[in-house]
C-alpha cells in the first residue's frame, strides 16, 4: 500500500514523458535507461543511451508494462521495475535453455529510481509493495530480487537493499556469481557458487 500522499500506476504510452524527466534527472538511470538486467551484457555494452532509451519507450508501448511509477502532489517521484523474470535477458537469455519452475511463473523486481530530493521517505518501500500487488494480480506464483548487500550509494542500491525485501517476507532462496546463474540458484535444489559471497536470489511466494 502506498503511503499517504503517494499514489501508484502503471507505466503507461501516456506517461512515458513522466518517466522520462525521473529517468533524465537522477544520476546513473540517464545511463543506463533500465536496460542493465533486460539486456546481455554484450548488447548493453554496444548500445548507445538513445538506444537504450528507445528500447525503455518501446517496452512502455506494450503489455506487460515495464514498471510502476510513483507520484507525489502531481511529480513523478520514483520508478520500479517489476516484470516476468523470462523478460530480462541478462538473467534468461532468450537463445538459452527454458527455466521453468512447475510451481507457477516467477516475476523479478530489479530496478528502483527516486528522483533526487524525495529519497528516504518511503517512497521505494512503496513501490516495492505496490510491485509484489502487481505481480500477484498478473497471475505470479513467485517474485524474486537480487539486492545489493554492499550498497553504500543511492546509485548502487538501485537493486534494493535485503533488509527492504526482508520485512515484507522475502527469504534467500540461493546465490550466483554471474547473473545467468540466477535461476539456477532458484531452483528446488539451488546450485551452489564457486566463488563466494555472490549475490543473493530473495523470493516471496505470494500465491
Amino acid at each position: 500500500m502506498a503511503h499517504q500522499g503517494i499514489s501508484i500506476v502503471p507505466a503507461t504510452p501516456e506517461r512515458w514523458t513522466d518517466l522520462a524527466d525521473l529517468f533524465r534527472v537522477s544520476g546513473d538511470s540517464a545511463g543506463c535507461w533500465c536496460g542493465w538486467y533486460r539486456m546481455r551484457n554484450k548488447d548493453f555494452s554496444t548500445a548507445s543511451v538513445a538506444e537504450r532509451r528507445a528500447r525503455l519507450q518501446g517496452l512502455v508501448d506494450r503489455d506487460p508494462r515495464p514498471g510502476l511509477l510513483a507520484y507525489a502532489a502531481g511529480e513523478v517521484v520514483g520508478w520500479v521495475s517489476v516484470v516476468p523474470r523470462h523478460m530480462l535477458e541478462r538473467i534468461e537469455p532468450p537463445d538459452g535453455p527454458p527455466t521453468l519452475d512447475e510451481r507457477g511463473p516467477i516475476w523479478a523486481i530489479t530496478c528502483f529510481v527516486i528522483r533526487p530530493g524525495q529519497r528516504r521517505r518511503g517512497i521505494a518501500g512503496s513501490l516495492l509493495d505496490a510491485a509484489i500487488d502487481h505481480a500477484r494480480a498478473q497471475g505470479a506464483a513467485f517474485v524474486e530480487a537480487y539486492p545489493n548487500e554492499m550498497a553504500r550509494t543511492a546509485g548502487s542500491a538501485f537493486v534494493g537493499v535485503p533488509s527492504m525485501y526482508l520485512r515484507r517476507g522475502f527469504r534467500e532462496v540461493g546465490r550466483f556469481d554471474r547473473w545467468a546463474a540466477a535461476p539456477a540458484a532458484s531452483g528446488p535444489a539451488p546450485a551452489r557458487i564457486a566463488r563466494p559471497p555472490g549475490r543473493p536470489v530473495m523470493r516471496l511466494d505470494v500465491r
